[in-house]
């Protein structure tokens, strides 16, 4: 899901609908979404994410080696307004958050097997596009030192230019601890790196992790007024509040 902090809305991927579903911030209950992004001119498949750039009044939906563009009022069967999608993009999968401030798009696409690449053949990491990128367009930079090549869901702290990024490096599950085929089950964790960072860049600053205390990360979100980083953990069953003021 995304959240739009400026019209205090709620975007919802309906992967059986193939739809992106927008309800209202204090929608309570079986109510009807507000808007409803669907049908055959979006060339939405299956959606899995959704990032929303509420300054600018935008949708991005990354989908397979594609990232989708939308107006925030869409309503209906629209054709994308912005298509990011060639060889030149080096996109594989994975997901999109956005810098409205510095104008950035920020995509994550991680290994998915062997190699560092991703599932398109390209070296797998963090790339940064200008926020209007269309077409076959190449990314500004692209991050693939430690811990990028594996990075997953992100967020942004737009008023920093940071990059807050959940880590999964071959992570495959097992007790607590466990070192299963060489690799410990605890090694997940968040990495902070600028937006500005490129190359074999290292994240800035680790939270959680490597083999600290995350496991399976599944969401990731920023409290910038308490200077808190929140990840969700689906095989601790649990959401962790770590308070990191020097990432603020």
């Amino acid at each position: 899901m995304a959240y739009d902090a400026v019209h205090d809305e709620i975007l919802v991927p309906a992967w059986y609908a193939f739809g992106i579903l927008t309800f209202r911030g204090d929608a309570n209950g079986d109510v009807a979404p507000v808007r409803r992004v669907f049908g055959p001119h979006t060339q939405l498949l299956n959606p899995q994410a959704v990032a929303v750039d509420g300054v600018h009044g935008e949708i991005f939906v990354p989908q397979g080696n594609q990232v989708l563009v939308f107006p925030r009022e869409t309503n209906g069967d629209a054709t994308p307004i912005r298509v990011l999608e060639g060889p030149d993009t080096g996109l594989g999968g994975g997901r999109v958050t956005i810098d409205p401030i510095h104008n950035f798009m920020i995509t994550a696409n991680a290994t998915g097997g062997e190699g560092g690449q991703n599932r398109s053949g390209h070296p797998a990491g963090i790339r940064i596009f200008d926020r209007l990128a269309n077409g076959n367009t190449k990314p500004l930079r692209t991050i693939t030192g430690m811990g990028a090549k594996d990075a997953w869901l992100m967020t942004t702290y737009p008023e920093k230019g940071l990059i807050f990024a959940v880590v999964r490096p071959g992570n495959t599950g097992g007790e607590l601890g466990d070192d299963i085929g060489g690799r410990f089950a605890l090694e997940d964790f968040v990495g902070v790196w600028s937006v500005y960072d490129d190359g074999d860049a290292p994240p800035r600053l680790t939270i959680g992790g490597p083999n600290l205390l995350l496991k399976d990360a599944r969401g990731i979100a920023i409290d910038p007024k308490s200077k808190d980083v929140i990840v969700s953990d689906k095989t601790l069953n649990a959401v962790f509040r770590f308070h990191v003021p020097e990432a603020f």
